[in-house]
């Protein structure tokens, strides 16, 4: 058949063969009630015994019987399974998983280690010409990512001509509509499947091993079209580290567990550093998993990427509920409801259940994984199978919020069933294989819309405006500057430098400035990072956050223009490599060098890069010259050797002044001690602290990481440390919640490294995660403040010294009915010579999501040093309902307390690694932690 040509549905491949299924019932399984000491679930089960398992196929193909046996007696019920995946074809040379193995997926009690994995897949390879198995990059913690191609043997003989040509239809401007053309005839479409990112998924690697042998073994009329006519990519592992973890975790804890109520939730880390926000990495590539897949799709650019995840029963096919981003090209919202109706009306025309779309996620948050190919003219798509975290087989029971007939969900899932791990790989791999199916016969339409996508976006930019954004090269962040950009070239985003200068839209443009300009590709995903958000007041309650205006986040200046000329008459060139841009020291005379406050994200490095001579801290203004001020924070460097701090300040991109030591007569300065740190973590949430771990190391900071069942048992803190920084526990986390910790009812639930778990223990490790820190370990923080420690607590951590009364006159404010999901806000600063906001000057952006909020005695309001602001002034980007009591009310506070000082945070500033611009208020917390406050 003629390649993008019509070709038949599924089920009329598949007629009426010895696979159909007779029907069943739910009685069949439920079970009476019985007593707490019941019997285990079956973990096989004999349905299909009535109707047999034939020898072979329809089409004349073998079938391994042994392999399918082990389906259907792993699947619960009938309507759990169909034609299409009820068995497994024999090939006489290609390795299945039960060559492998010794046992089909999906068998019950059984998941397998990364290592394992990719031996399934490199025997695979070696088997046949219709499987290529490499290694990606590595992991933080040194493991590899890898990608499994599939197709047929002439399609993957000409990878590099796909490649290129995939890469010619993403940019119309270097592509001719006739070569287009000629490009969409010629190559198959990459369809890229992501397993794994979210490790206590812990089905779609699996399933993918089973999927990637059937589309290389099986002669089904379905299958070879699908082969035929797309080359199918599988990232088998997203996140290599969190998948032993947790299949160790399994081995380690619920082997033998038969009832979701005695599953033990785990492990406390998936990858070194990040949790579960490894699919909200997508616009600041902080993971190097992110890293990887982001430039893998730069270098294939293939047109549909699909992440597989598992949470909602029994299959949900993304489209979400919108308000839908509004940068997305109106082509690829359409073909999510195309695609998505397809393989729910394929499926439950096959009769399986609970096959849905439409009610789940919204569509406006960019930062997942299928983002990645949503934001480049792509079609990004994911699944959410029912899963059950670990591979036992067990009783579920749904409430009528997941069992209702609704429009979007006509055929609803059981109230209650027996849920297996091969009944989560039926419905995966079926809705998979529906989707491969219709890309292969839709290929050509699927080619043309990325590129019509590709040139509507390059359009826009010529066309609408803004026609660019200007970003001033003169600006005090250099370094912040620096990183926004480079970050932007890394999201595969032209930059370009002005060489020439001008006024544009009353946008002054000077040489050096550097310009993105928006007639280009990737327009719309340039646009949505630069532009300022207004999420819907009337909208659902939203998915994820609902801002993530780059210039905002970072802090930095950047001015959008609105005439086209901007593209013609100026000169500029486009940049080739990554941007630094460098600071300097002015003046010649002196010995003493004042470096100019910035509030930087990169004070912390800036700091520790200095070596040798002192470092004070100017609290007041101080006048440099007759056209020079420098606003309170500067820093005072004596002793060090003139060329060093030359290239130390470029480097860094800081402004640096050599003036005479007279300039500081009478001047008050304090002297700046670099603290000994401790980072304070619970074991009931390392997600955010993880974030902060790594926003830390990104800054070269040492600390110690001390786990809360510690902090209680290591004798006098003070001696140890001279401040804690115990990091955000969660949006809505209360003192409460975070004292007690995980329930000692579960305990002890050790999370050490031995001989049988060897991916335990890491990051940190512990004999028992339940208890929380104990009144010993509050008394202990305590005594750390009184005895002249400062403890720094970000975000919804602030709630316990605020509750537990560690911090007298300040109290938490009732939210009400405020609603402010992730969203960006104006702080106003209340004063220029606090220490928290040196170089912030007189307001800057707040990355917020629900609080906490505080009420602060008038006795102590010097030492609040961030409010919110009032008004209409308060949203920057966003969403920010019902949030007029926010208006003048603290956001940053610090308090003497005893000898010491606590630092409360009504936000997460450390958010992500993504609100760079509040970063300098923690870094000016450790900096001055001895100097925070009156005494």
């Amino acid at each position: 058949m003629k390649p993008g040509s019509f070709r038949p549905c599924p089920l009329r491949l598949l007629p009426l063969m010895a696979f159909l299924l007779p029907t069943g019932s739910l009685a069949a399984q439920e079970e009476p009630e019985a007593p707490e000491d019941r019997e285990p679930p079956p973990q096989t089960f004999d349905w299909y015994l009535e109707r047999g398992v034939p020898s072979s196929t329809p089409w004349g193909q073998a079938v391994d019987t042994a392999y399918t046996r082990e389906i259907l007696s792993w699947t619960t019920m009938p309507e759990y399974t169909n034609p299409v995946v009820d068995h497994l074809p024999a090939h006489p040379t290609v390795v299945s998983p039960r060559d492998h193995f010794g046992y089909a997926i999906g068998k019950p009690g059984v998941l397998h280690h990364v290592d394992e994995i990719y031996g399934y897949f490199r025997d695979l390879e070696a088997s046949t010409d219709r499987v290529r198995f490499q290694l990606l990059g590595e992991t933080e913690e040194g493991n590899r990512l890898a990608l499994v191609q599939v197709g047929s043997q002439e399609n993957l003989a000409r990878l590099d001509e796909i490649r290129a040509g995939l890469n010619a239809l993403a940019d119309p401007r270097a592509t001719s509509e006739e070569e287009a053309e000629r490009i969409i005839r010629d190559i198959p479409p990459i369809y890229t499947l992501y397993a794994g990112l979210h490790s206590p998924e812990t089905g779609p690697p699996e399933m993918v091993m089973e999927l990637a042998y059937r589309l290389a073994a099986s002669d089904a009329p379905m299958i070879r079209t699908i082969r035929d006519n797309v080359v199918v990519f599988i990232v088998p592992v997203a996140e290599p580290d969190g998948r032993d973890r947790v299949v160790e975790w399994h081995q380690r804890y619920n082997a033998d567990t038969y009832r979701m109520e005695d599953r033990v939730s785990g492990p406390p880390y998936w990858g070194k550093y990040i949790f579960h926000d490894n699919n909200r990495d997508g616009l600041q590539l902080s993971a190097r998993l992110t890293q990887e897949l982001v430039e893998l799709f730069l270098e294939w650019k293939y047109p549909v990427g699909h992440d597989l995840h598992e949470s909602v029963p029994y299959l949900y096919v993304s489209t979400g509920t919108g308000p839908y981003n509004a940068t997305v090209d109106p082509i690829t919202i359409s073909e999510w409801q195309w695609m998505s109706n397809y393989e729910v009306t394929s499926l439950t025309a096959q009769g399986m259940p609970g096959v849905w779309t439409h009610g789940f996620y919204s569509g406006w948050y960019p930062g997942y994984l299928l983002w990645v190919t949503n934001t480049r003219n792509a079609v990004g798509r994911f699944y959410e199978t029912f899963g059950n975290s670990f591979p036992n087989t067990v009783e579920r029971t749904l409430g009528e919020r997941s069992t209702s007939v609704e429009w979007y969900r006509p055929n609803p899932p059981r109230d209650t069933t027996l849920w297996s791990l091969r009944n989560n790989t039926n419905f995966m791999q079926s809705g998979a294989l529906s989707a491969l199916f219709l890309v292969a016969q839709n290929r050509d339409m699927i080619l043309e819309n990325y590129w019509k996508k590709a040139k509507n976006s390059l359009n826009k930019g010529r066309t609408e405006p803004p026609f660019a954004y200007v970003i001033p090269s003169d600006q005090k962040r250099k370094a912040d500057v620096s990183y926004m950009l480079n970050l932007l070239r890394r999201q595969g985003i032209e930059i370009h430098r002005a060489v020439g200068e001008g006024v544009f839209d009353s946008v002054q443009v000077a040489a050096g400035d550097f310009i993105l300009r928006m007639d280009q590709p990737y327009r719309n995903f340039a646009f949505t990072l630069m532009r300022r958000q207004q999420f819907p007041d009337d909208a659902p309650t939203p998915y994820d956050d609902v801002a993530w205006t780059y210039p905002l986040a970072f802090n930095v200046e950047a001015h959008g223009v609105e005439e086209v000329a901007i593209h013609s008459e100026l000169e500029m060139e486009p940049v080739r490599g990554a941007v630094s841009l460098p600071g300097g020291v002015r003046g010649r005379g002196g010995e003493v060098f004042l470096v100019e406050p910035n509030a930087s994200a990169h004070l912390m490095k800036a700091r520790l890069a200095l070596s040798g001579g002192s470092v004070a801290v100017v609290e007041e203004e101080l006048t440099v010259d007759e056209e020079t001020t420098l606003p309170p924070g500067a820093w005072v460097l004596e002793g060090m050797d003139p060329e060093a701090v030359e290239r130390w300040a470029r480097g860094q991109g800081l402004t640096v002044y050599r003036v005479e030591e007279e300039i500081l007569e009478g001047t008050a300065t304090h002297e700046m001690d670099l603290p000994r740190i401790a980072l304070l973590h619970t074991w009931s949430r390392t997600q955010d602290e993880g974030w902060a771990r790594f926003t830390l190391d990104q800054q070269g900071v040492e600390y110690d990481y001390v786990g809360e069942d510690r902090i209680g048992r290591m004798g006098r803190l003070r001696d140890r440390y001279d401040v804690i920084l115990f990091p955000h526990q969660g949006a809505g986390n209360t003192a409460r919640r975070i004292f007690q910790g995980l329930d000692p009812e579960e305990g002890p639930l050790a999370y050490t490294r031995t001989p049988e778990y060897p991916t335990h223990g890491f990051p940190d490790s512990t004999e028992d995660m339940t208890g929380g820190m104990g009144f010993e370990g509050l008394m202990a923080l305590r005594d750390f403040v009184r005895d002249g420690g400062t403890l720094v607590a970000v975000g919804s951590a602030a709630t316990l010294p605020v509750d537990f009364g560690l911090v007298r006159d300040v109290s938490l404010r009732e939210a009400g009915n405020t609603f402010i999901p992730g969203s960006l806000l104006k702080g106003e600063v209340t004063r220029t010579d606090h220490p928290l906001v040196y170089g912030y000057g007189e307001s800057l952006p707040l990355y917020h999501q629900y609080g906490p909020y505080f009420s602060v005695a008038q006795e102590e309001e010097d030492g609040v040093a961030v409010t919110y602001a009032s008004g209409g002034e308060l949203l920057l980007s966003g969403l920010a309902r019902n949030a007029g009591s926010l208006a003048e009310q603290p956001a940053v506070y610090a308090g003497r307390v005893g000898e010491g000082h606590v630092v409360l945070y009504g936000f997460d500033a450390l958010h992500r690694h993504q609100s760079h611009g509040n970063h300098a208020l923690v870094w000016n917390a450790l900096l001055n932690w001895n100097d925070l406050g009156r005494e």
